[in-house]
């Protein structure tokens, strides 16, 4: 878990800085067409970004509790375990 963390921190962290990077201007704005394009493609990436973060935490919680119910043994009567009953 704490690799997953620091995969997720350290991703975040990249992302962040690519686009506090896309924000200094380079060139001269041709015009506002660009600017909207970089915007919802940033949006695009974030709204991504939190589907994959979501998936794989719902994935760690179901591989968990899967773990969890078969760790737990399930509670059997005499009679299913083979020993006749009196």
């Amino acid at each position: 878990m704490l690799t997953k963390r620091t995969f997720f921190l350290t991703g975040l962290g990249l992302l962040m800085g690519y686009l506090a990077a896309a924000q200094t201007p380079a060139a001269p704005a041709s015009g506002g067409s660009n600017l909207l394009f970089g915007f919802v493609l940033g949006l695009l990436a974030l709204v991504a970004l939190a589907v994959v973060l979501t998936g794989a935490m719902v994935s760690s919680q179901l591989r968990h509790r899967r773990q969890y119910s078969a760790e737990t043994p399930t509670d059997t009567t005499a009679a299913e375990r083979g020993v006749p009953a009196c």
